[in-house]
């Protein structure tokens, strides 16, 4: 056996610097001395935490003679994470046997607590296994990645071929976007083709570093540049989406306000018609401000030139909103007025009948200071309702006059038991 071989064998925590050849002499070793350690595993415990304790027992073995090939090939920095993963799983293994020992013990123990324990045995077991799994499924996913390294390398390039037949398209797309729209209509993808071209060439590169890598064997090279190339490879091609995302965006902009002035004429005439019968001058007053608005807008977007659909839109939708709620609010003002008028004749017509029968009662049997002045407040509240143009305003008067003429014939009567 070489020293290198050996210190591959007796050391996982040192980089090992080794040819690839003497790396797949080490593989085949490990995975011999894997299999026989299977063999002599004891069998499975008779719960299910006794078996997901054996299987995890045996899924940190087996991460442990990974991690000294991982070494090897990725060098320490690579398997940092990975040696970590196993030093949390023994710890995990350490707390889940103490807690085997225990449900082995001969003292009897209550059945609550042995549950709990083989509750916990099965979490710590099944944490353990899954975290070093996940570090060796990894490591062996970046071996697969040298593999395979000429098939994708292949795919990649066709990829960048296929980004760059779209550069032209790009941009004539831009350009179009630059007559009809502003400038910052388009801000957001204006530097698009040349991020795009840089990102491409620094596809290449990486491509040409992974071709390299390949060729001497380097896996981590190989996969570092593979995951370059591969991700510059996608950022050039969403660059020339957006290009593409935002032209239709435009577009599906104009559509709606040519959708959206339609239905706005009609709201339109329906404002006017109430402003020009409106329930109170206030309110006349807010309506004919929001259809001016609107109005304003309505013709900015009929204008020609280079625009921003989506800034005009925006607003055409704020400008149509306002002389929603104006109208909304005239309507209610409206319902309001006309249920004030429709309450208003009984009010006045109770408040006369309530002050012509105090006043008799007065007028017949006497009745102290305060009878009389409230009396005579109710009165005034009653001139007030019959020639109160606004209805609201009205009726309340009405009623107050009635709340007086009780409160009047209360204390004349009071004063007259």
């Amino acid at each position: 056996m070489t020293p290198a071989l050996a210190t591959i064998l007796g050391t996982a925590g040192a980089t090992v610097a080794v040819a690839f050849a003497a790396l797949t002499v080490v593989g085949v070793v490990l995975l011999a001395r894997r299999a026989r350690r299977t063999a002599r595993a004891p069998l499975p415990g008779r719960t299910d935490a006794g078996v997901a304790l054996v299987r995890a027992d045996e899924a940190v073995r087996a991460a442990s003679d990974d991690l000294a090939f991982a070494l090897a090939q990725f060098g320490e920095d690579r398997t940092r994470g990975f040696a970590r993963a196993i030093e949390a799983a023994r710890a995990d293994l350490e707390k889940a046997f103490e807690l085997q020992n225990r449900l082995d013990d001969a003292e009897p123990e209550g059945e609550r607590r042995r549950k709990d324990w083989a509750k916990s045995i099965r979490a710590l077991a099944d944490r353990a296994r899954e975290s070093v799994e996940a570090e060796a499924t990894r490591f062996a996913a970046l071996r697969r990645s040298e593999e395979s390294a000429p098939e994708t390398l292949r795919l990649i390039r066709a990829q960048l071929a296929a980004v760059e037949t779209r550069i032209p398209d790009a941009r004539r797309s831009l350009t179009a976007l630059g007559t009809d729209y502003v400038a910052s209509a388009t801000a957001s993808v204006a530097g698009n083709v040349e991020a795009a071209e840089k990102a491409l060439g620094e596809a290449r590169s990486a491509a040409d570093d992974a071709d390299a890598a390949v060729a001497t064997s380097r896996v981590t090279a190989v996969t570092d540049a593979l995951a370059t190339a591969q991700q510059r490879a996608r950022d050039a091609a969403a660059l020339l989406d957006a290009i593409d995302n935002r032209r239709d965006e435009l577009a599906r902009a104009v559509d709606g306000i040519r959708a959206l002035a339609t239905q706005q004429q009609a709201a339109l005439e329906e404002a006017r018609a109430l402003r020009d019968a409106p329930p109170d001058p206030d309110s006349s007053a807010l309506v004919n401000s929001r259809v001016g608005e609107l109005e304003a807008q309505l013709a900015a977007v009929k204008a020609s030139g280079r625009r921003d659909p989506v800034a005009e839109l925006d607003r055409l939708v704020d400008a149509g909103d306002a002389l929603d709620v104006a109208v909304a609010a005239a309507r209610n003002q409206q319902r309001r007025f006309d249920g004030a008028r429709a309450a208003l004749d009984g009010a006045l017509l109770s408040a006369r009948t309530q002050i012509s029968a105090v006043e008799d009662y007065i007028g017949s049997r006497g009745g102290g200071a305060g009878s009389r002045s409230k009396l005579a407040e109710a009165k005034r509240e009653l001139l007030l309702a019959e020639n109160e143009s606004d209805p609201v305003a009205a009726l309340d008067a009405a009623r107050r006059a009635q709340n007086r003429a009780r409160d009047a014939d209360d204390l004349a009567r009071y004063s007259n038991g």
